[in-house]
Parts: structure tokens; C-alpha cells; sequence
């Protein structure tokens, strides 16, 4: 339904609160300058300023306070105390997101496969299909790869060719049958990190069982196809980091001191691991107030860590109270379910009322706020123009803000929202 002049006004001075502070800041600001302007000028002046603006710039001034106060406690009421439509799919929902003025390729993981989508609803694609649920996917920093990490397995898929190539399982070959054996997985994979140069990537691998555990940390490189193993027979490494300006890994690791005999409470180790030979070596001890240095604290030391890959990496994410955009705009949900959105620095908007479901099997007693949400895994889209998110039932959802628009990307299981930003392959 289109909107009128005046909740089209209304919308505009919600999503600029902070323009109503300026308005009235500066009709004070006039006042102020008149009110010294006529105290502190000759007799005449002073006589024309009284009888000119004696009546009218006081009833401007007290009028204006009025409007401003009405105006702020109408805009309070509208978005914290007027109740927002529930979100319904044949009311609120468009059928297409083909409104969408935006061409993005959206990654989401569909249960046992990573598919891809414009998010103006064109173009699906089945990147990859497992035997089982897959986990998180790493892009390379160039685009050219990503790779997969499933239930037990890790894969690098080619995005021009959309190869895939199996680099890890913890599953055990049958010898004789020439099979997988079932119910044989002891462990798990993770720690995948990418190198700057797109061309080798690290991952750690953990077994155990009931007798023993192993941990193994593998740099795969790309030209060689082959996977080599850091040496290291004493320490145990985790959390590595590969560097921003040279072809080495580094690892941090801290240890509380004794006060009594050491000038600071704590020490961070750093070590190199040279790819080359892939064996630890000591670089620093860094004496330190924290029991973590800032990356500002290894940078002025000449150690250039890697931190880029993070934001090439995607999977599920546990549900936060709001999510920020490139732009500084807010999509939240509050205390009372409602699906909010914060333009400006200040002044939050209601948008949807989110149903809440009741998990099937789950005792009454235990029921919080009579369910789960029914949205989840709420991201903007690069640009801050759009949100992405799950919803239980429905499928993929995209919500323009600033609008409040809503439309029906796909009718998918969809979580892990992801995008490759720099290069279209």
C-alpha cells in the first residue's frame, strides 16, 4: 500500500532523529544570539528588537518547543509503542525479489549442498553436493577457489571449471570391499585458512580414540597438489595466522608469570613456521599487561599478520541482537520480537512482529517466550542496502530497511549466508 505525504514525513524524520536535534539546537542557538544581540546594543536597537520580536520570537521559540516535544513523543510511540504488523507470507511477503535493485551472488548451504543465487532472484546454481551436511566454505582471496568443509571431508572446488577435489577425510578405506567404513570418523577438521596468495591453505586435523589423540596441521599447495605436515614435536600448534607480507605462518602462545619475578603479569610467544621447511622457530617474547597483545602490538614489531580471510569464510552464525552494515545502519530484533531497523544513530523503527514456534517434542515448562523465532541467521548484504535471512518454513528472505519491503528469494533450507565481493567468476 503506497504511503501518504505525511507518513512519508513521518518515515523521514524517524530515520533522521538526529535532523530534529539540529532544528531545535539551532532555533536556540538563533534565539540566544538575538536575546545578547538586543541586551548588549544601543538604547534604539535594543527599543526595536523588544518591540519587534518581544511577542512573536517568544511564540516562535515556545511554539517551535511544543512541536518539537509533540513531534518526538509521536515518533517514540510509532516505533517502540505502536504495535508492528505480524509477519505473515500472504500479507507482508512479496512472491519474487525480482524488485531487487541488486545482482549479488548469494552462497547459502542447503543441507548436503552449497547453491548460489542473485539476490534479484536470477540465477540458481548448484555449486557442490555431499553425502552428507556441509559445514562452512572458504573463498580464496583471489576467487578462483573455494573450499568446502563438510561433516568429515574437506573439498576444493575450481569456481571457472566447478571441479571438485576431495583434500581430507577422516573417513577409513574398507581394503577389501573398497568402501568407507561406517561409524569409523574419530575427529574432526578445521583451522582451514587461505594464504594471501590463493596458491596454499592451511587446515588442522584431530583423531582420537579411546586410547590415544592426534593433532596434525597440513599446508596443502595448490601447483604441487600435495599436502605437507609441520613439524613439531613439542608443541602443540592451534590458531594459526598466515603472514600479510611474506610466505611463513605464524602462532601465538601465552603464558601467565610469576609477578614476583617478572616485570608483567604475562608473555606472548610469537613463532614462525617457514614454509619452507615447516618448522617452528621462535621470533619474540613480547612482555605484556593482557593476556593477549593487540595485532597494533605486532605490527610495530614488524610481524604483519593476515586477517582478511576471515571475511571470505562463512557458516552458521548463532543468532546476535543485531547486525551492523557497511554504512553504520542497525537490523535487530528486540525484547518484544519485533524486527527493528536503525537508519541513524539513534531512533529505531519497528518493522515485523516475528512468530515464535514451539519445537516439537519440547515440554511446556521449558517453552521460552513460547518458542523459537521463527527468522534466523540475519545478514546485510554487501552495500547495506539489503538484508538476507532464514526463515524456518518459507525459505530465503530478502528485506529492503529503509522501506520495509520483504520478498521470497527462494523456498530453500538456506543458513550461512555468503558472497565473494572482489572478482565475479
Amino acid at each position: 500500500m503506497e504511503e501518504t505525504l505525511i507518513e512519508k514525513i513521518v518515515t523521514f524524520l524517524s530515520d533522521h532523529f538526529e535532523l530534529l536535534i539540529f532544528v531545535n539546537v539551532s532555533l536556540a542557538a538563533m534565539f540566544i544570539l538575538v536575546f545578547v544581540a538586543v541586551k548588549l546594543s544601543d538604547p534604539r536597537t535594543r527599543k526595536f528588537f523588544h518591540a519587534t520580536f518581544r511577542g512573536t520570537l517568544f511564540a516562535i521559540i515556545i511554539g517551535g518547543q511544543i512541536i518539537f516535544f509533540a513531534g518526538l513523543g509521536h515518533l517514540y510511540w510509532k516505533n517502540y509503542q505502536k504495535p508492528a504488523p505480524r509477519l505473515e507470507l500472504t500479507e507482508n511477503i512479496i512472491a519474487t525479489t525480482h524488485w531487487v535493485n541488486d545482482d549479488t551472488r548469494i552462497y547459502f548451504i542447503d543441507d548436503n549442498a552449497l547453491r548460489s543465487i542473485e539476490i534479484n532472484g536470477k540465477g540458481l546454481k548448484d555449486v557442490f553436493q555431499a553425502s552428507e551436511p556441509v559445514k562452512e566454505y572458504f573463498f580464496s582471496p583471489d576467487g578462483a577457489y573455494i573450499l568446502i568443509l563438510t561433516q568429515n571431508d574437506l573439498f576444493l572446488i575450481d569456481r571457472e571449471t566447478n571441479h571438485d577435489q576431495l583434500i581430507e577425510s577422516l573417513k577409513k578405506p574398507n581394503a577389501q570391499k573398497g568402501t568407507e567404513e561406517k561409524g569409523s570418523v574419530s575427529g574432526s577438521i578445521g583451522g582451514v585458512q587461505w594464504a594471501p596468495d590463493s596458491q596454499k591453505f592451511v587446515y588442522e586435523v584431530a583423531r582420537w580414540s579411546k586410547v590415544s589423540a592426534q593433532d596434525n596441521v597440513y599446508v596443502y599447495t595448490l601447483k604441487d597438489q600435495a599436502k605437507r605436515s609441520i613439524k613439531s614435536s613439542t608443541r602443540r600448534i592451534s590458531s594459526l595466522y598466515w603472514g600479510r607480507e611474506d610466505d611463513n605462518l605464524y602462532f601465538l602462545r601465552h603464558e601467565a608469570r610469576d609477578p614476583s619475578v617478572s616485570s608483567s603479569p604475562f608473555e606472548v610467544t610469537v613463532f614462525r613456521v617457514p614454509t619452507s621447511t615447516l618448522v617452528p622457530e621462535l621470533v619474540t617474547q613480547i612482555p605484556f599487561e593482557k593476556f593477549s597483545v593487540p595485532i597494533e602490538g605486532l605490527d610495530i614489531r614488524g610481524i604483519k599478520l593476515y586477517f582478511d580471510g576471515a571475511k571470505l569464510s562463512f557458516g552458521r552464525i548463532t543468532r546476535e541482537d543485531q547486525a551492523v552494515s557497511e554504512n553504520g545502519s542497525l537490523i535487530g530484533v528486540d525484547e518484544e520480537d519485533y524486527l527493528y531497523f536503525v537508519n541513524t544513530k539513534w531512533f529505531r523503527r519497528r518493522l515485523f512482529k516475528i512468530p515464535r514456534e514451539v519445537k516439537d517434542g519440547d515440554t511446556a515448562r521449558y517453552h521460552y517466550k513460547g518458542g523459537d523465532l521463527v527468522i534466523d541467521d540475519i545478514r546485510w548484504v554487501p552495500g547495506g542496502r539489503y538484508v538476507i535471512m532464514e526463515h524456518k518454513y518459507w525459505g530465503i528472505l530478502v528485506l529492503e530497511p529503509s522501506t520495509g519491503k520483504i520478498g521470497l528469494l527462494i523456498q530453500a533450507k538456506g543458513r550461512a549466508f555468503g558472497w565473494y565481493q572482489h572478482r565475479g567468476i
